[in-house]
Formats: structure tokens, sequence, C-alpha cells
């Protein structure tokens, strides 16, 4: 197991680092630009070989925290993705959720739930306050995303409540990677902040730009023509 465990490890990290550092192109660029686009799909793909190998780590050397750390990014990017196929569930069928995406976020809801008992019963010797944060990120992520499957055109829909949940889901990827990044590298600040300020800083960030694109939307629907 150690002969994989290295190489995958040196793959990992250095998906990881880049990821850190592509990601800002679609953060600082114009949404729905060329830039955006092609600068997102780098990101994605980055995350996706940098989670698949953490997935591969985890199975060989189980830890609570970056299981927990693993499943939530890997359902903020999952579903940060798939909602982008999800746009009108109010008026096309075939843009609700699949049994994939039932599947993904179901798991990972589970994998919370047991990394929370491990947790909360003393049987994992994890940093408790970053990897308890990293379950309740999941959990709310999850529990949203099956109340929307379950629901796709009740209540909060409207017709750019994509936009809104592309933006934060994608933005706590973001967060989650930069997270793993500073609780190595910064090592300057203490722990646990070396690994929970990603948190602080994103989640507020993505309900303050969702907040200021409805209020630009209504300020346009209440314009006269």
């Amino acid at each position: 197991m150690e002969t994989l465990f290295a190489p995958t490890l040196c793959l990992h990290i250095a998906c990881g680092l880049a990821a850190v550092a592509a990601g800002l192109a679609p953060i600082l660029s114009r949404k729905g630009s060329r830039l955006h686009r092609l600068s997102g799909r780098l990101f994605v793909g980055l995350m996706g070989v940098m989670l698949a190998a953490a997935w591969v780590m985890t199975a060989l050397h189980f830890n609570a925290y970056f299981t927990a750390l693993s499943a939530t990014a890997s359902l903020g990017l999952f579903s940060g993705v798939r909602v982008l196929r999800r746009k009108r569930p109010d008026l096309d069928p075939g843009q609700r959720a699949r049994p994939l995406d039932w599947a993904v976020t179901l798991a990972v809801v589970a994998i919370g739930a047991w990394v929370l008992v491990l947790l909360l019963s003393g049987d994992s010797d994890a940093p408790r306050a970053p990897a308890i944060a990293l379950v309740w990120g999941a959990f709310l992520v999850g529990g949203w995303d099956l109340w929307r499957f379950s629901r796709p055109a009740d209540w909060p829909f409207t017709p750019d409540l994509w936009t809104y949940e592309h933006l934060m889901k994608m933005l706590g990827a973001y967060g989650a990677v930069l997270s793993a990044f500073s609780g190595n590298f910064l090592t300057a600040l203490p722990a646990p902040w070396s690994q929970l300020w990603p948190t602080f800083l994103f989640q507020p960030m993505a309900m303050i730009w969702i907040a200021v694109l409805v209020l630009r939307r209504r300020r346009r629907a209440w314009s006269p023509a």
C-alpha cells in the first residue's frame, strides 16, 4: 500500500496547488465569459483528480478530518457542476435530478454522519473543530440538494436559482481546497484557524455576492423598459 500511497499523495498535492492558483480565474473573471468557462473547466478537472487521489489515500489510511474534507469538497464540486444541467426544472423534467445526483448526495451525507459519530464518540484523534465544520458544510449542501431534488419547482425556486447555487457551491469547493492548502503550508497561523479561515471568508462572500445579484436583478425588473 505504501508504494501506491506515495505517488498518489504527490499527485494530490500537485493538483491541489494548481487548483488553488487556477481557482482564482473563474472567481475574478466575468461570469459567462470564455475565460470563465475555460478556467472553470480547468479548476474542475484539477479538483476532480485531486479528490480522486484523496479518496484513494483515505481508503489506504483513514483519517476522519480528511474524509470530511474530501466529502464536503466532492459534494460542492459535483453539485456545483451538475446544477448547470438543472437550470429550469420547472419547465423541463429532463433537467431534474438524476439517480446519480441522489446517489452521490446521499452517500456524502451518510459519510458525514459517520464521521460526526466518530468525532463525538472520541473514536478519532482528528481536529474536532475543523472536522465538525466540514461535516456541517456537507449536511447543509446535502440537505439543500435533497430538498431541491424532491421539490424542484417549489420554494424557494426562481429562474435564477441555479446561478446562486453554482456560485455558492463552487466557492465552497474552492474554500475547501484552500483550507487544506492553508492548514499544511500557512503554519504561521495557529490551529485550527489555519484551516477554518477560508470557511469564514468564502461563505459570507458567497452570501453577499448572491445578495448583490438578487438586488441587481430586482432593480432591472423594476426599472421601466
